[in-house]
């Protein structure tokens, strides 16, 4: 039983009070408590989060009024985690519903606020706690204007400066999503602090915190407050003995509603605190307007209030002139605040498991919960996988340790190739790699070449070594819908996800989920060869779309490798992309992204409206309403298959067998993923990419053990092995590429532009290691249907790019291959 509650830490009216409070607190401890204060405020915190429970609320608040008024008043120093546990409606008409025998009006018994924090962020974790830091004298006269009663009152051993911890919500809403990056705009948040040296910080920022706040899974910070021990400001506490925290002097920048605002806390037991919130009722501030000659302006009544009364009281300091409550404090909620210390009970199921650090998020690997959701989630081949790269110790330099282990050096200098389509004519590309360099360190070699050849003069030439190594290299598989390289396991991890997902009326979960991490070498102006076929001739106006862009643009032969100088210089630092996911899809999926009818609005009309309604992805509802108005006169690749009508609207058994063995033999369903420098633009990308999400809690486990976690997905493609390449340069007299192709163009893929216009291919180049083109149609103004030649669309390449598993992940993080630092 706790020893922090107790009836004495508040001071009652009379005798028959007190042992009425007395027996509240009993009936919770003895009929509500069952040894956890975190289960017990988890349950009241979900009642209070419900809605659908209102009829509750007026019964739970008054348990926890109990259980705040009987807790014991405590300095606070550090971080704490925190949730807020209710939200309730200021009372403008308290005094006149008193009169009439009720506690509140029936206007704030309406409770819209909590209504409308219910209904959006009441269990997002938006606000995930404070933080109490050493505050010296000298700022805290300067943030109160050298108050007198603050500061007869300041003591180093109690008074603190806080300031508060906020989370990106996880998968949010459109509503949801512009909490944080409105939050971070209006209150002025700022980045997390890593270092006690960080700047920006009105207090010391003390290393032992710092560690503490590992535990606190948060990325914004601010709404600084002033705090000390004190008694409460709402009446019917009594004067309880609180530890305050302040918002409301102006000097610390309170936004509105924090004009409003004092935090009142108790602790409740060893490592949880309860605290309520009080809002001004009268006398605040609405804000500051800054005008044109530099002025600020305050919208209301700063803090402190200076009522005529405060004046004559300058004067004529006697008691019986003391106003009371000039502010018209009241509660407007309670909030539960906790130790790091205590955060694995906190986040545990039965308490408050939403708060759970998640992958990529500090706390997670800190907390043990990678190792958790490894062991929970991930499947035995994603062990098996790991295994080539984690289970290696004695590497701990791996631009050069991988020597020193025969697995991995056979791995990283030992090519996977094929007979080139031109034969011999590409020669022996294994000569490409010298004594003591490893595959990739080989391809940086050739790429800084690359740069230093097609930087001044943007010709495809300067690419030969690169299309030579490609067209050598061997096509990945598709077996029983899984991506199949050619290497030792052929993939680098096998995770099957046991969270469901709805995919237009059909539930699905994630199986056969592996990934492959990114990096670009060398981009080129593909447009180029469109332009200009012929290397000596000028380009032709002809060819061109717009023309009279592509020649104000000077798209010859002899300009700047601006797309390539661009990338390297900033391209890498802005864009997240962190490479590219498979897994398996089924008929149903596919025969839909497939499908080239003229009836689409028709068979799928939720997904046709998300195309409509994404105006990123107009390209893509152009296909749809040029396929109904019947623009090209052959079917499409697949017709066939499609005739009997979609999967849910009249498909035959027959068309569904084709569609579940085409899916099994040579497709996958891919997603590019991107690292967590996307997370502060997710309400753009949401606006953007109609397929963009935040990937189940397994794969990014997953991921988190890695190298390099990923945070989202997007930009979804097809993906289809057995197939010959659509660039020329790719193909020899009578033999063409074999090559596994990434689709973009398919009318239901979706996804914004200029990706509608892509069509990627790879190879593998050695194990675990692949070799991509980056190819687009140039013909812009030609709409794609499978039943055009490839070859009206004018592909051309753009650039190489790599996708690598863990253990190359490692050696490229460790040479600096297109990385950030």
């Amino acid at each position: 039983m706790t020893a922090f509650l107790n009836s004495s830490n508040f001071s009652t009216g009379s005798s028959d009070e007190q042992q009425s409070l007395a027996q509240a607190l009993s009936d919770i401890l003895k009929n509500e408590y069952h040894g956890s204060f975190f289960v017990l405020l988890a349950e009241y915190q979900r009642i209070l989060a419900d809605n659908h429970q209102r009829q509750r609320w007026p019964e739970v608040h008054k348990k926890l009024d109990t259980l705040f008024k009987c807790g014991s008043a405590e300095v606070i120093s550090g971080p704490m985690i925190g949730i807020p546990v209710s939200i309730r409606d200021s009372d403008y008409f308290k005094e006149a519903a008193q009169l009439l025998g009720k506690e509140r009006s029936m206007m704030a018994t309406i409770e819209w606020m909590a209504t409308a924090w219910n209904a959006t962020y009441a269990d997002t974790g938006l606000w995930m706690g404070k933080t109490f830091e050493p505050v010296s004298r000298e700022t805290v006269a300067a943030k109160t204007h050298n108050d007198a009663k603050t500061m007869s009152g300041y003591d180093p051993a109690t008074v603190r400066i806080g300031r508060n911890f906020f989370r990106e919500p996880p998968d949010p809403t459109a509503l949801q999503a512009i909490g944080l990056p409105a939050l971070t705009q209006l209150w002025k948040l700022k980045d997390r602090p890593m270092r006690p040296d960080a700047r920006g910080f009105d207090c010391q920022l003390l290393t032992e915190n710092l560690a503490k706040e590992k535990a606190i899974p948060y990325s914004k910070t601010g709404g600084y407050f002033l705090c000390n021990m004190g008694t409460s400001v709402v009446p019917e506490m009594q004067g309880k003995k609180v530890y305050q925290l302040n918002y409301r002097w102006p000097d610390l920048g309170p936004v509105y509603p924090m004009t409003r605002l004092i935090d009142e806390i108790v602790r409740i037991d060893d490592g949880i605190y309860l605290g309520q919130l009080v809002f001004a009722t009268q006398h605040y501030s609405l804000g500051a307007l800054v005008l044109p000659n530099g002025h600020v302006v305050s919208i209301g009544d700063n803090y402190p209030y200076c009522s005529m009364i405060d004046n004559i009281k300058r004067i004529f300091p006697m008691g019986w002139m003391d106003e009371k409550d000039p502010y018209g404090y009241q509660n407007n909620g309670f909030f539960l605040m906790v130790d790091p210390a205590y955060a694995k009970a906190f986040y545990a199921d039965d308490a408050f498991p939403q708060l759970r650090p998640r992958p990529g998020e500090i706390g997670f690997n800190e907390l043990g919960y990678a190792q958790t959701a490894s062991t929970a989630c991930v499947s035995e081949g994603e062990k098996a996988a790991a295994a080539g790269v984690q289970h290696c110790p004695e590497i701990t330099d791996w631009v050069d340790d991988w020597k020193q282990n025969e697995a991995l050096k056979h791995k990283f200098t030992t090519f996977i190739l094929e007979e080139s389509p031109k034969g011999a004519e590409d020669g022996d590309v294994t000569q490409l790699l010298r004594e003591g360099e490893s595959i990739l360190q080989m391809l940086q070699r050739v790429s800084a070449e690359i740069s230093a050849q097609s930087n001044p003069q943007d010709n495809l030439k300067h690419f030969e070594k690169l299309n030579r190594l490609f067209r050598r290299g061997v096509a990945p598989t598709v077996e029983n819908g899984l991506f199949q390289g050619h290497g030792a396991r052929g993939f680098n991890i096998r995770i099957d996800s046991d969270e469901t997902a709805d995919w237009y009326g059909e539930t699905t979960r994630t199986v056969g989920f592996d990934y492959y991490h990114g990096a670009t070498l060398n981009l080129h102006c593909g447009f180029t060869e469109t332009f200009c076929p012929d290397l000596n001739a000028k380009p032709d106006d002809e060819y061109l779309f717009p023309g009279r862009l592509a020649s104000d643009l000077a798209l010859g032969h002899s300009t700047p490798n601006v797309l390539n100088l661009i990338w390297h210089s900033i391209g890498k630092y802005i864009f997240p992309w962190a490479g590219k996911s498979y897994e398996k899809i089924s008929g149903r999926k596919l025969s839909m992204l497939l499908d080239e009818s003229s009836d689409l609005a028709e068979r799928y009309p939720e997904r046709v409206h998300a195309l409509k309604t994404h105006l990123a992805s107009a390209p893509h509802y152009t296909l749809v309403e040029k396929n109904k108005a019947h623009y090209w006169d052959a079917e499409g690749v697949y017709a066939q298959h499609l005739k009997s009508g979609a999967w849910d609207r009249g498909m035959s058994g027959e068309d569904k067998a084709f569609w579940e063995n085409e899916a099994a033999a040579h497709w996958v369903d891919g997603y590019n993923i991107q690292d967590k420098r996307v997370i502060a633009a997710d309400p753009l990308m949401r606006i953007v990419d109609m397929n963009y999400r935040i990937p189940d809690a397994a794969l990014q486990a997953a991921s988190a053990a890695g190298p390099s976690p990923f945070a989202r997905q997007g930009y979804i493609f097809l993906g289809v092995d057995d197939r010959e390449s659509i660039l020329p340069m790719n193909n020899g007299d009578g033999k063409k590429k074999k090559v596994f192709q990434f689709h973009y163009r398919f009318p239901m893929i979706g996804g914004p532009v200029p990706i509608g216009f892509c069509l990627d291919e790879i190879v593998e180049i050695a194990d675990g290691l692949y070799l991509g083109q980056l190819i687009y149609s140039t013909a812009l103004d030609r709409p794609f249907h499978s039943s055009v030649d490839p070859a009206e669309y004018h592909y051309q390449l753009f650039g190489y790019f790599l996708l690598l598993d863990d253990a190359w992940q490692y050696h490229r993080l460790a040479i600096g291959l297109d990385t950030l630092s």
